[in-house]
């Protein structure tokens, strides 16, 4: 079952979530929906994804992006444990970030800090993560995420 999670099947062509994660770190993405800057934020996104991770060069663009928000949140609940985990509700809009300690004999030891943004009155989502190999770095980036949260 475990082989079936850390593969995703496109035409044919599995590509491994382990690889993906393994082939961004280090490095910091966010794409977004919903607002005059997500096809910007979306393109960027993409391009730099593929440029990391060849497997996915060759999908469309929505298809490479799903595969990448699918990788991070395997790896949330697989091989990842929560260092720090702070919601934020309003009536319409969820904010949630998250700082991980992620290992696997493949990627070593990595944190990643996780946001993602739904605001259902304007229909707009965000997700960014950041990894890293730096749990200093990390721990920083998730402060700076708390205070502007409160």
């Amino acid at each position: 079952m475990l082989e079936r999670e850390l593969k995703y099947y496109w035409r044919g062509k599995m590509v491994s979530f382990l690889e993906v994660i393994k082939k961004l770190i280090p490095g910091s993405y966010f794409t977004s929906t919903g607002n005059p800057h997500a096809p910007e934020h979306m393109e960027q996104f993409v391009k730099e994804v593929k440029s990391k991770v060849p497997e996915l060069a060759d999908r469309e663009d929505w298809d490479a992006e799903n595969t990448v928000i699918e990788a991070v949140d395997w790896a949330i609940n697989n091989i990842c444990k929560s260092l720090d985990h702070r919601i934020k509700r309003g009536i319409s809009c969820l904010r949630e970030i998250g700082l991980f300690e992620c290992f696997h004999p493949s990627t070593g030891k990595f944190y990643m800090v996780f946001d993602e943004e739904t605001d259902a009155d304007f229909g707009s989502w965000f997700f960014g993560f950041d990894l890293t190999r730096s749990r200093e770095k990390a721990e920083k980036l998730f402060k700076e995420l708390i205070e502007e949260l409160e």
